[in-house]
């Protein structure tokens, strides 16, 4: 960037930044008083609508009032004081053509709901609203609301007054009044440019409304979208017959509008004006138009006078431009002053710039007196350099030839080490070696003479065991022999079971054979009378007897057929038996066989066992001698080695001295090396020094 170029920005800066404060504080400033005015003229508004709504209810008050009183001359008439109901009707007939031109037909009503018309027609009343408000409500007059007449054909209203004579209630005089002269009122009525009044009925239907297709069509309480819930809020309010104001939507553009509403007194209806929003805010925006023309030429002349008096004030730091470039340039002269012409801030900054010259010239007047000095002493340090680098060289190459012959003598003595090292580490294998075939002859010797040992326990457990096996076949032989005699015994006692069964049946036969012959003996005595009766009692104790057999008979034939059962049980598990022993047996013989194969496997074994421990005596005799001369080696290359170690410590030890007394040559070499670098440097320095002060003019 150019030096215009760094001037401009310095005054663009300046100026964007008090543009910008200005932009901001104004914009707070109309942002808060557009909200303060908006809200003051809302609520001012808002009450001026409120009191003109008021008044404007109050002129509809006064054409009601109007209307009452036309209808209180037939109420007031002479003729009601007759009490003739056929009189006053004739009467208001007669009075057709001299009615007020604002009533459209007069009825009388009796207060059974029959309503005669001046036209002499006669209609049901019992359910028109102004006739249940007086009839039945008790209301002395009432205003109805608006509805499509059957005669006329058009929009109407009614209003009624009763007619009360003696404190007696005749009947009801109801003028119908055409709707169009209310309707023309409201619409005629505005307030400002977009204020136009609206009129509702009691029952939410629309009398009059200023958008197009709501009048007499549509009822505000039941026919309005949930879009339009602020404007149904307002209506239950109208018709609650209540006084207040509130924001709403059009219902037609959508656009926000302000409403006002109060009841018409001695009706049922309410009266609402709806402003455009535009209307309510319109000082609003005249004050904000005007803060914005304003901001506008402010905004203009600001940032011109700004960059006038930044011109003018900014114009003495030219010089100190132009002096600074001079400096900068050719052969910076320092003997250059400017002049001082102001008496603000950039005057003093330019008096400081002449004092930082004044004292600049001074520093560089000293260095060009200590640039000779440096020069000399640069001159001193490169010699005396070059001198060290020579003697540091000649050191460097007598320490190289020590190291070669050190290094020769340490590598002989690093061979003899390693080759000494290699016979030791035999040497101490093969006595390992020794030691380790002395303890397995040893361990050896001792595994036989216990395995003897074993073999001959084990040779008198074999031969216990052969003739416990001979004893155990004996009595396995006894014990079958035995089992075969009981065996026969067994079968024996089922063969006398049988027999014993075979007489219990003979028994039994006979039993009944004599119950039968006792049967019959007590037939016979009963056929023979009192001469029987001896032989009758016979009879009996034969029976009784022949009973008491067959009752023993069959028990002893229950416990022959157990203890039968049981002789047969005896009998399977005595077969079982026979055939365990028989078992038992032929194992003890196939046992019996294996044992003497494994006594004669003893006897061989023992004879090789004995066979082996002698020869491993003579082993542990020759190991013996090898172990002794392998430990006179050990010792003598032992001896040997603390020689060659203590020869390799000296070599070492000689070795590091020499590398520390290398390294340290090469730190000197090193330093040489930097302090010639640094001589160099500092004579280049010394040189720049100088050519950049000799561009000064002191």
């Amino acid at each position: 960037m150019d030096k215009q170029a760094r001037k401009s920005s310095l005054i663009s800066v300046i100026i964007t930044t008090i543009a910008v404060v200005f932009i901001f504080l104004s914009g707070i400033q109309m942002l808060l008083v557009s909200i303060f005015t908006n809200k003051s003229t809302s609520q001012s508004y808002g009450e001026n609508c409120t009191e003109i709504a008021k008044a404007y209810s109050t002129m509809l008050t006064s054409r009601m009032n109007m209307y009452f009183r036309e209808i209180r001359y037939y109420v007031d008439s002479d003729v009601t004081q007759s009490m003739d109901i056929e009189k006053i009707i004739e009467w208001m007939c007669a009075k057709n053509d001299r009615k007020s031109a604002n009533i459209d037909a007069m009825y009388f009503c009796t207060l059974d709901g029959k309503a005669y018309r001046d036209d002499r027609t006669v209609r049901d009343f019992s359910n028109e609203e102004f006739f249940k408000a007086i009839a039945i409500d008790g209301n002395y007059e009432y205003v109805s609301n608006p509805k499509m007449d059957e005669v006329i054909k058009k929009p109407v209203f009614y209003v009624a007054h009763v007619v009360i004579v003696n404190e007696k209630k005749l009947g009801i005089f109801a003028g119908v009044y055409p709707l169009s002269s209310i309707q023309k009122i409201v619409s005629n009525t505005e307030l400002g440019e977009t204020g136009s009044a609206w009129l509702l009925s009691g029952d939410g239907k629309v009398i009059m409304y200023p958008e197009p297709g709501y009048t007499m069509k549509t009822n505000f309480l039941k026919d309005l979208s949930s879009d339009h819930a602020d404007m149904r809020q307002i209506v239950n309010n109208m018709v609650a017959r209540k006084t207040g104001s509130g924001w709403i939507k059009s219902l037609s553009t959508g656009k926000k509008q302000y409403v006002t509403y109060v009841p018409v007194h001695n009706t049922p209806w309410s009266l609402g004006f709806n402003i455009a929003e535009s209307q309510i805010y319109s000082a609003g925006h005249a004050i904000r138009n005007i803060m914005l023309i304003s901001f506008g030429v402010i905004a203009i002349v600001l940032p011109a006078i700004t960059a006038l008096v930044l011109f003018n004030l900014l114009n003495p730091l030219k010089k100190v431009e132009k002096a600074i470039d001079e400096i900068a340039s050719g052969n910076a002269n320092l003997t250059k002053r400017i002049t001082v012409s102001s008496n603000n801030e950039i005057g003093t900054i330019v008096l400081g710039f002449n004092k930082f010259t004044e004292k600049l010239q001074s520093i560089v007047s000293e260095l060009k007196k200590s640039q000779v000095t440096l020069s000399k002493a640069g001159e001193i340090l490169s010699e005396t350099t070059d001198n060290s680098a020579n003697a540091i060289e000649s050191i460097k190459n007598s320490i190289v030839e020590t190291t070669s012959g050190i290094n020769e003598q340490t590598n002989g003595i690093t061979d003899t080490s390693a080759a000494v090292n290699e016979i030791a580490a035999n040497i101490n294998a093969l006595e390992k070696m020794i030691t380790t075939q002395s303890s397995g002859v040893t361990e050896a010797s001792s595994a036989v003479e216990e395995m003897i040992g074993n073999i001959d326990s084990v040779n008198n457990t074999v031969e216990k065991m052969v003739g416990s096996f001979n004893i155990l076949a004996d009595s396995a032989k006894d014990g079958y022999q035995k089992q075969s005699d009981v065996n026969k015994m067994i079968l024996k006692i089922e063969e006398d079971s049988k027999l014993l069964l075979e007489a219990n049946a003979i028994i039994a036969n006979i039993a009944a054979q004599t119950n039968m012959l006792a049967m019959n003996a007590a037939i016979e005595a009963a056929h023979a009378g009192e001469a029987g009766k001896g032989f009758s009692v016979v009879s009996d104790e034969i029976r009784k007897l022949s009973e008491n057999s067959s009752l023993q008979s069959r028990s002893i034939g229950e416990r022959l057929s157990r203890i039968r059962n049981s002789i047969e049980n005896v009998v399977s598990a005595s077969k079982q038996t026979s055939a365990a022993f028989n078992t038992v047996t032929n194992g003890i013989k196939d046992t019996d066989e294996l044992v003497q194969l494994i006594l004669n496997a003893m006897k061989e074994q023992k004879q090789g066992s004995k066979q082996i421990i002698e020869t491993l005596h003579t082993m542990n005799n020759s190991t013996f001698e090898v172990t002794t001369a392998s430990k006179e080696m050990s010792e003598g290359n032992s001896l040997i080695l603390e020689r060659v170690g203590n020869l390799k410590s000296s070599a070492t030890k000689m070795q590091d001295f020499i590398n520390s007394m290398e390294e340290k040559a090469e730190l000197i070499d090193k330093s040489s090396s930097e302090l010639i670098d640094i001589s160099t440097k500092v004579s280049d320095t010394i040189s720049q020094i100088g050519s950049q002060i000799d561009q000064f003019e002191v």
